[in-house]
């Protein structure tokens, strides 16, 4: 299996990265994998929409290096994980550049059949990370809301039919035995999916379960 493990923190190591990095773990009990880390931070990725990628959408110019690269390496994976803290109910600004840069029309979008494209055959796992409480995702709807904007709006829009949300809250209440909780969690969960264990839902996983 060839995982795609896509971060983009500033300061390196995320929980979100570590809870990624257990996920893998637990794959690799049951599977050989390789991953590749698109470090987006570290390598200085531009997230920024430029006239050349206009142009792609357009179809008027051709794609930018910097974008093909970035999709052969989704092409190369079997199984995309993004890593990521959540920002305002969504991806911090750098990730959805990348997704917004990568996923182009042609390629994730626009063709007549997206069940045939590149993205089709691919298995999504985002590992998402919140300050807030469970109660608070509750009440106010923001797993619904993530699940139309992020698993279907995106990945469901480009052809992926294999995607799941895992939601990790409260992550910022100085608990370390909640910490060490959730790492075990998401090493079970990776472990659950090498073994087919565990079938993706639209609705996102608040873990752990209060």
């Amino acid at each position: 299996m060839n995982i795609l493990l896509v971060t983009a923190d500033p300061e390196g190591q995320s929980f979100a990265k570590s809870l990624a990095d257990r996920y893998v773990a637990g794959i690799r009990e049951t599977k050989t994998a390789k991953v590749e880390l698109a470090d987006l931070a570290a390598e200085g990725f531009d997230p920024r929409m430029t006239p050349a990628d206009l142009a792609v959408y357009r179809e008027t110019g051709p794609l930018p290096q910097d974008v093909r690269r970035e999709q052969q390496r989704v092409e190369r994976a079997d199984l995309l994980l993004l890593a990521t803290p959540i920002y305002w109910w969504s991806l911090p600004a750098v990730t959805k550049g990348w997704i917004d840069r990568v996923f182009t029309k042609g390629w994730a979008f626009g063709s007549n059949d997206r069940s045939f494209g590149p993205l089709s055959t691919k298995h999504v796992r985002l590992i998402a990370t919140g300050a807030g409480s469970h109660r608070l995702y509750q009440k106010h709807g923001y797993e619904s809301a993530m699940a139309a904007q992020i698993a279907h709006g995106i990945f469901n829009f480009s052809g992926v039919t294999n995607v799941e949300t895992h939601l990790f809250l409260d992550v910022e209440s100085g608990d370390r035995a909640a910490r060490l909780r959730n790492l075990a969690t998401a090493h079970d969960l990776g472990r659950a999916y090498a073994e087919g264990q565990h079938q993706p839902s639209a609705q996102p996983h608040l873990l752990p379960a209060d």
